[in-house]
């Protein structure tokens, strides 16, 4: 079921936001005056493709193709480790790109 929250009341609450997101599969709308910014939606959702992408526009949805490629980060990973393989793979990028 897809819950519509003020922006405000979710910064207070984003713990348990989380939680309800993650264990009760809750589908959250963040709205800020009445305009919906954001959606909160569990991960399995995001991984079976349950997204609307039809009214978005074509930056966006570069944004999330970008997005999908960004490493996993789970509650047991070192956030170190995660930002030296995202550093050294942009630098990989970055010299393969650079003589072109």
């Amino acid at each position: 079921m897809e819950k519509v929250i003020d922006v405000t009341a979710a910064r207070r609450q984003l713990g348990t936001l989380l939680d309800e997101v993650f264990y009760k599969k809750e589908i959250f709308t963040i709205q800020r005056k009445g305009k919906s910014l954001a959606k909160i939606i569990p991960l399995e959702s995001k991984n079976s493709q349950n997204i609307n992408t039809t009214n978005i526009s074509p930056q966006q949805k570069a944004l999330l193709e970008e997005m999908e490629g960004l490493p996993v980060i789970s509650i047991d990973s070192n956030p170190t480790n995660i930002l030296r393989s995202m550093r050294e793979e942009k630098r990989i990028e970055a010299n393969t790109n650079y003589g072109k």
